[in-house]
Parts: structure tokens; sequence; C-alpha cells
């Protein structure tokens, strides 16, 4: 059975993503109104649309620039934290910034850890 992969596959993976982040940003959008919603939608459309656009692209970027690619945390806990009906929008900043300052330093120096497994040699 022939693989489907291609330029038209990609981009029907991105409608499909872009279509994902509608609907999380109409949820973001009846809970919290339009300004957290749009906000949803164009980051979640984004990431989303330029991972399946360009997976090599990201990957070499995501190499190249690991801090700005651990950052990536901080608005997505922040969209996440929104979906918490009790917790104000100013709460849920908060929150996410606490979460980039202690998580995006441990996942820059997890990434630019030596690899401790040496070729030729089975795991343990």
């Amino acid at each position: 059975m022939p693989m489907l992969s291609g330029r038209p596959v990609r981009f029907l993976a991105a409608g499909g993503m872009v279509l994902l982040a509608a609907m999380m940003a109409r949820t973001m959008a009846d809970r919290r109104g339009l300004a957290l919603g749009l906000f949803a939608f164009v980051f979640f459309g984004t990431v989303f649309a330029i991972g399946v656009l360009r997976p090599d692209s990201v990957r070499r970027w995501s190499v190249r620039h690991p801090v700005l690619d651990s950052a990536v945390i901080v608005p997505a806990v922040f969209v996440a934290l929104l979906l918490i009906p009790v917790l104000p929008w100013w709460g849920a900043a908060v929150l996410a910034v606490v979460v980039g300052l202690i998580g995006v330093p441990l996942m820059v120096r997890r990434r630019r850890a030596p690899l401790t497994r040496q070729p030729g040699r089975p795991e343990r």
C-alpha cells in the first residue's frame, strides 16, 4: 500500500491542524472572551502549521535555539491554564511565567547535557 507523502498531504495536514487550533480557540473564546480566543488561535495555529509544513526546518531551528525552543512552554501553559474557569487570566500569566522560569533552564540544561550512552555498548 503506497504511503501518502509530499506537499499536498502536508497542506492537508496543516489545514487539519489549523482547524484543530480554531476549535481550541472557539472553546477559549467561549470561556474567556474573544481576545484570548484569538491569542490561542494565533499561537496554536502557527505552531501546528509550521510544524507540519516545515518539520525539518523546525528541527534545525530547535537545535540552533534551545532557549527559544524551550520557551514555547510559557504561552502553551498560559493557554492551558486559561481553561480553568476559576483562575483569572493574570493568575494564569503569573503561573505560566513561574513555570517558564523553572522549566526553561531545566529543559535547556537537559538538552545540552552530553549523552551518557556510548556507541557499541548496550544500555542497562
